[in-house]
């Protein structure tokens, strides 16, 4: 299975947008922030509307242990 778009537990600063965009391309967080703030400046705010909008959108990274949510675990596929 591929790799999912979730909102970073780790690498966050305010919801995690950054870190999880970051975390699914395989490059530094801080590259990520870096990018989304001349966004901010070069787009005159509506940077802000596309991160709250992807906070809303992009579901929270599952806990370590855990599995994910909408997941289905091994016993219930073999019922």
């Amino acid at each position: 299975m591929g790799k999912k778009l979730y909102r970073s537990r780790k690498n966050r600063i305010v919801f995690g947008v950054c870190g999880g965009l970051a975390e699914y391309f395989d490059v530094d967080p801080t590259i990520v922030r870096i990018i989304f703030i001349i966004l901010l400046l070069a787009s005159f705010g509506t940077a802000v509307l596309l991160y709250l909008l992807l906070a809303l959108v992009m579901p929270l990274e599952p806990e370590e242990g855990g599995e994910p949510v909408g997941e289905t675990t091994q016993e219930e596929q073999e019922e």
